[in-house]
């Protein structure tokens, strides 16, 4: 059998059938991001969210998020969401106030498991020094480098400090899994990508080829906006298809965005639409020739998986996190190299049949990526972790 892009049998084998949360457990998790967060609401935050809905049917789950305009306590699915920090603060501010208060409010939560979604610009609040029950780094990125660059602090080295101080990680690729073990080799590590749920992996889909799509945070170091833009500039006269850029983010980079489109003269075949969710949403993928993703780093990116549901094949770079793709569901090009990427999106524009092959193996290939099976994964990891707690 196939496993999933970043999946590996490894620990999971050695743990599946012998564990599983038969007894109910209080578990947290923290991550800045939150679904509704107007600065992000990121595919990181909509994962955990997926995660924690399914656990909340048999243990009582709280996700603790940052504070956002317009935030408060609430139930959602099941899912107890505790906000932190000020709802007047911005991303950035709002990010550096909830690090420092998360060890304040992991001593005083009643907990078996927490769940540590690490958190740029640190990466981690070293959780773990602050309590002997388990605490795991669930690494989505590890954004150091890109922040030290970014900054000019040294985000990197206290990112690999800090991932020193745990005994447990989720990893949402191998090569992040490579990563994590090089700063700490004793860290016990699984891999578990994101998923999908079972209801888009089944759907049926009726494609209506309009546009290419970029569907996801306007993060312009991550995410690549910059370079899509320059690759963009060097095929855009050259077919008639519209190059259409969902999402929303921090106000700096969404200015940068629009300024940018108009400094390359683009504005006749680049459309930023703003953030999509629900009808719009499932049109906009319906109606892509294919999904652009030209990140410079990445995890196990949830945009991915729902292009695939949809049938619609992946242009991104070749970077190390996205290594393992199967060729067969996508079209990488060497990384950062504008030219090729653009070749890259005119070649797929101009080729039907090619798109309509890549986009059947996307699909079939979507369907090892169930959240219901992988969260068992998780289950089996928290237990394992708990047991060598214990010990």
């Amino acid at each position: 059998m196939v496993m999933p892009f970043g999946f590996r049998t490894g620990f999971d084998a050695a743990v599946a059938g012998r564990h599983n949360l038969a007894v109910p457990r209080a578990i947290v998790f923290s991550n800045y991001d939150a679904p509704a967060n107007p600065f992000y609401g990121g595919g990181g935050a909509g994962a955990i969210h997926e995660v924690a809905k399914r656990l909340a049917a048999r243990h009582s789950v709280k996700v603790i998020t940052g504070s956002f305009p317009g935030a408060q306590d609430e139930v959602i699915d099941g899912v107890s969401y505790a906000r932190l920090g000020s709802t007047q603060a911005g991303p950035k501010t709002g990010q550096l106030l909830f690090q420092f208060l998360l060890p304040a409010r992991l001593r005083r939560e009643r907990f078996d498991i927490w769940v540590e979604s690490l958190t740029p610009p640190f990466s981690t609040a070293c959780l773990q020094c602050f309590t002997r029950r388990p605490v795991i780094a669930l690494t989505q990125v590890l954004a150091g480098q890109a922040m030290s660059r970014k900054y000019h602090l040294p985000f990197a080295a206290l990112e690999r400090w800090g991932l020193k101080t745990y005994r447990h990680a989720i990893a949402l690729s191998e090569h992040l899994k490579a990563r994590l073990l090089h700063a700490n080799p004793g860290l016990a590590v699984t891999v578990i990508p994101n998923g999908i749920g079972r209801e888009l992996i089944d759907r049926q889909i009726v494609r209506e080829e309009r546009h290419i799509l970029f569907l996801g945070r306007i993060d312009v170091e991550q995410k690549g906006l910059d370079l899509l833009l320059a690759a963009w500039r060097t095929v855009a006269a050259q077919t008639a298809v519209p190059l259409l850029i969902a999402g929303a983010g921090a106000p700096k980079d969404e200015a940068f965005l629009t300024r940018r489109i108009r400094e390359l003269g683009l504005e006749a075949n680049v459309q930023a639409v703003g953030r999509v969710e629900g009808a719009r949403k499932d049109e906009l993928l319906r109606q892509a020739m294919f999904v652009v993703m030209p990140s410079r780093f990445e995890a196990s990116p949830v945009v991915m998986v729902e292009a695939f549901c949809y049938q619609a094949p992946v242009v991104l770079f070749g970077i190390p996190e996205l290594a393992e793709l199967p060729d067969a569901c996508c079209v990488k090009a060497p990384p950062f190299d504008t030219d090729a990427y653009g070749q890259a999106m005119l070649g797929l524009a101009r080729d039907p049949a090619r798109r309509q092959a890549l986009g059947a193996a996307a699909k079939a290939l979507a369907r090892q990526y169930d959240w219901d099976d992988l969260v068992k994964k998780y289950e089996d990891f928290f237990e394992s972790a708990l047991q060598n707690s214990k010990a």
